[in-house]
């Protein structure tokens, strides 16, 4: 291959250019042009998390929260994440698109304060998720 130019998306890069496949005396037997790429988004993510009595301390699922996200590429075009927690009812964090930034996403975990209650409806909020 032949790249001419290179595209980084994330954590991927992409050439472009021209392949060719040669047999064993070094002749073209086959020529591809692959397309240019496009930084598509990789992934939705929502992470449904448990905010009942039953889930303490707070503050080491807020630390568990902020390690997952920064180990995600979050961005235009990229990945997106949602938070939803549940206790005795679901309430949505924040939607996909509210944050761009890897950046903004731990800040806000950081923020979420637990919601307690005396329920833990677990199928509702991967449901309502």
């Amino acid at each position: 291959c032949a790249p001419l130019w290179s595209q980084t998306c994330g954590t991927s890069v992409f050439s472009t250019g021209i392949c060719t496949r040669l047999d064993p005396a070094l002749r073209p037997l086959e020529t591809l042009a692959p397309a240019a790429q496009r930084c598509a988004t990789y992934m939705d993510i929502v992470i449904v998390l448990d905010g009942s009595n039953s889930i303490y301390p707070w503050h080491e699922v807020q630390t568990f929260l902020t390690n997952i996200l920064r180990k995600f590429f979050i961005g235009p075009g990229q990945s997106q994440v949602g938070v939803l927690q549940y206790g005795e009812r679901a309430v949505q964090e924040w939607a996909l698109d509210q944050y761009q930034t890897v950046q903004e996403v731990m800040e806000a975990a950081r923020n979420i304060s637990r919601q307690e209650g005396r329920e833990t409806r677990t199928a509702l909020a991967i449901h309502w998720a």
